[in-house]
């Protein structure tokens, strides 16, 4: 009995790591930020040597953000990225490779892998580097099927995954809704781990909103500080996606004699993270009124839109210039991709 009095005891916690640093211009602008944000670096980028040494100026813990498989739009992957067919001498190796290019991370989290972290056998050729080096990893969960806990147990890595990704949509409304749902988490569960981008919308939300915390008793934490700590349940997660959602804009009815009473009831449909989630408002007036909100559903797979271009120096260039998707598709999975046929090329011996 006395654990949970402990646990309450404690003032809450979050870490919010900041993915894909080392190609956007307002990297810098994120990374001064005067609160401990963790920095998860690409390898082989522009400006990530330059990077990391602003964030160790600054007091950042650094990260390697490697790229893996996932299960579409692999273009976007970037250099060094760990593939499904690489044997276990190419994975660690390019591994390797990546971690020796940002030598002050202490941790390593997937940059997309929403095929790869679901790989048993590959990830296990991961943990046994990520082991052999004394470091940590961080499950972005970018698939409800990611192995990342069990390998990890077995290696003996500390570990931990994300609960709330902050920016897959860039609006200020999102951006709060999830900001709100960090906040929640933190305070029922006594700790909550978020991811967020370089992007500028979402530096100029933090830079404005992440006072907040401190004002509600919740501190910024490295990653590393809640290593080894549950996850937020699925289903609190689910509760508080809802419970943070602004709520819909209700008209007022026409002007009576007598005032009416409004009746306000919430329903809420708690489903696993990955799943649709509905909020229904119900409003009671004279004639009665119905006003709803409903969340585009989020499956399994959550793919998002690095803050870079494939055009920039280090990425694959696809065969064919990807098709620019309508904005009500980001949220839905994506064919799986074609290999393009390439032509042999007759060898000609002289």
């Amino acid at each position: 009995m006395s654990l949970p009095v402990q646990a309450q005891s404690l003032p809450p916690q979050v870490a919010i790591i900041i993915d894909d640093i080392g190609y956007q211009k307002v990297d810098p602008d994120i990374i001064r930020l005067p609160y401990a944000l963790t920095v998860a670096v690409m390898p082989f980028t522009p400006n990530g040597h330059d990077m990391i040494a602003l964030a160790r100026q600054h007091g950042k813990e650094i990260m390697l953000h490697m790229p893996m498989e996932a299960v579409a739009q692999n273009h976007l992957l970037g250099k060094g990225a760990l593939r499904r067919p690489m044997n276990k001498q190419q994975v660690q190796q390019a591994l390797n490779k990546a971690l020796d290019s940002v030598p002050q991370a202490i941790g390593v989290n997937n940059h997309m892998g929403s095929l790869y972290t679901s790989l048993p056998e590959q990830m296990d050729w991961v943990m046994q580097v990520v082991a052999a080096r004394g470091m940590y990893f961080i499950d972005s969960k970018t698939t409800g099927k990611s192995v990342v806990a069990a390998v990890t147990q077995k290696h003996g890595v500390k570990t931990r995954s994300r609960d709330v990704f902050l920016d897959n949509d860039k609006s200020y409304k999102a951006l709060d809704r999830q900001f709100n749902q960090l906040i929640q988490l933190a305070k029922l569960h006594g700790h909550a781990v978020a991811i967020g981008h370089p992007y500028p919308e979402t530096y100029r939300y933090l830079k404005k909103n992440l006072p907040r915390l401190a004002q509600q008793g919740i501190k910024v934490v490295p990653a590393s500080a809640l290593l080894d700590l549950p996850a937020v349940p699925a289903q609190l997660i689910a509760n508080t996606a809802s419970s943070a959602k602004p709520q819909p804009v209700k008209t007022k009815p026409a002007a009576t004699s007598t005032a009416a009473q409004t009746t306000s009831i919430v329903a809420k449909v708690p489903e696993p993270v990955t799943t649709e989630q509905v909020t229904t408002d119900r409003v009671t007036t004279e004639p009665p009124a119905v006003v709803s909100e409903i969340v585009e559903p989020i499956p399994e797979l959550i793919p998002w839109h690095p803050p870079y271009l494939p055009h920039l120096p280090g990425f694959d260039t696809p065969a064919a210039a990807p098709v620019v998707e309508p904005e009500w598709r980001r949220f839905y999975p994506q064919p799986a991709e074609v290999p393009v046929a390439v032509a042999p090329v007759p060898l000609l011996f002289r």
